[in-house]
């Protein structure tokens, strides 16, 4: 790799691109780029987004942000939704039709689905009749 390689790699960093977009235009390998970028970090104070891996900047005082917008945030999440520390869990019995379900962050829950909630409310008591 060139010293004119290695500018534009980390010019090309700082502006916010991809290992794969600075790939396409260097015509350089992911990895050499990643492993470079790895050795000769552009920013202390930059972090970068866990989804798109652009560059974050930090505000002092606040907390290091994860992502850079609520689209990676939620695109990440959907492709890692074990990767969180949930611990609300709760085990209820359905009051429509008797099976044990469970419930993430409601412990008041009656139902296990929109179905059984029909089914006990409103056809549960027509025949009642």
């Amino acid at each position: 790799m060139t010293e004119e390689q290695k500018r534009v790699i980390t010019k090309m960093r700082l502006d916010g691109h991809s290992f794969a977009e600075i790939e396409g235009v260097l015509g350089i390998s992911r990895n050499t780029i990643r492993k470079h970028c790895q050795r000769h970090p552009v920013d202390s104070n930059t972090f970068h987004c866990l989804y798109c891996k652009v560059a974050i900047p930090t505000v002092h005082g606040r907390k290091q942000p994860k992502f850079c917008s609520a689209r990676c945030r939620k695109a990440w999440w959907k492709e890692h939704p074990d990767a969180g520390n949930r611990k609300a869990y709760y085990t209820i019995i359905c009051a429509g039709c008797g099976r044990e379900f469970q419930s993430y962050g409601k412990a008041d829950r009656k139902y296990c689905s929109h179905e059984c909630y029909i089914r006990d409310r409103f056809k549960g008591n027509a025949s009642d009749e």
